[in-house]
């Protein structure tokens, strides 16, 4: 090959390169772009959110209205660039669901599912989402086809939901279905088990009732979770205060599984679960002094040092007796109580 060839087809070859690199810049520069946006996006939406369960995707707490707008148009954008990429989709959702827009979360992560439908984590968090909606039959599905993982409590939440509402048509071998389904994740689920002995006893099935009624007796008090999930705290309360007052449990087993509770109290979430439990409980005995004070401990170990000493007085007023209401209010609120150099 003389030299004018070889010039000819260097010449050639770096026209090629040429269409080459700009081809392969084209084509890497949306990629490049989506990506840099995702991640702009993911990090804005960790400083403007808290997250309230740290297993599940729910609203969380905005701490920076103003961040997260910025941070969902960097996540829009992303969309925009790489439409087939699950992970922008996912973060707009959790944005969006924090917002109170949980239909838009819906449509989010519902591309997301059509994109990769075999990702389980997609489904337990579309799920989610049809849990917020209150589609219980959606969610159910949702999470047993995502394999339940850590979505153990909200699918059992929403078993009892649809045992309820079967209960609520006239359908009681519905309802025992779910009851069941939700004992299959949570063996000594209050609610389920309470539910089962009253279908049993009110149909006059006096063998089924009393297996039932002996199982509830035998449960551990220490032994009763702190379930977190709002839906579940309500209804243990309930299921706790029915069994008390139809004496299958004593006084006593209850302000042991709420003494337990507040011991139990290490993080922010189960915090906000035993108050809510305790709320539960007042709504039967509204003029309990162990429940109410159990309520201003609780308050007094989150450092909601007004609440506590609001609930100590109540205490006070109530059952004037109450000799450790006393102590904790001059705790909280030094001078309060008129009595001096006491300790708890």
């Amino acid at each position: 090959m003389d030299t004018k060839q070889r010039s000819f087809w260097m010449k050639i070859g770096v026209l090629l390169g040429g269409v080459l690199l700009l081809a392969t810049g084209l084509w890497l520069r949306p990629q490049a772009l989506a990506i840099y946006h995702l991640r702009a996006g993911e990090r804005v939406l960790e400083r403007a959110l808290r997250p309230v369960y740290p297993d599940r995707l729910a609203p969380e707490q905005i701490l920076d209205a103003a961040g997260l707008e910025v941070g969902m148009g960097h996540l829009k954008e992303a969309v925009r660039r790489a439409p087939h990429d699950v992970r922008p989709l996912r973060l707009l959702a959790r944005a969006y669901l924090s917002l109170g827009q949980p239909e838009m979360a819906l449509d989010c992560l519902q591309q997301a599912v059509s994109l990769q439908p075999e990702d389980s984590s997609l489904h337990l968090e579309l799920a989610d989402v049809y849990d917020s909606l209150g589609r219980t039959e959606d969610a159910v599905r949702e999470y047993e086809a995502g394999g339940i993982g850590s979505r153990r409590f909200p699918l059992v939440a929403n078993y009892l939901k649809r045992a309820d509402a079967q209960m609520q048509y006239g359908s009681g071998e519905l309802a025992i279905l779910f009851w069941h389904k939700a004992l299959d994740e949570d063996p000594d689920n209050l609610c389920a088990l309470y539910g089962l002995y009253t279908l049993h006893r009110g149909v006059g099935d006096t063998r089924m009732a009393a297996r039932y009624e002996a199982q509830l007796i035998r449960i551990d008090p220490s032994n009763v979770p702190v379930p977190l999930d709002f839906r579940l705290a309500e209804c243990q309360a309930q299921a706790m205060a029915a069994l008390v007052g139809e004496g299958l449990w004593e006084r006593e087993t209850l302000r042991t599984v709420i003494s337990d509770h507040l011991w139990a109290i290490t993080q922010e979430l189960p915090a906000l679960m035993v108050e809510r439990e305790l709320r539960m409980l007042l709504v039967r005995w509204p003029e309990d002094p162990g429940i109410l004070f159990a309520l201003g401990e609780l308050y007094q170990r989150r450092g909601d040092l007004g609440q506590a000493a609001e609930v100590y007085q109540e205490v006070i007023r109530i059952a004037p007796w109450y000799v450790q209401a006393y102590w904790r209010l001059e705790m909280v609120a030094p001078g309060e109580t008129g009595i001096y150099r006491l300790n708890p």
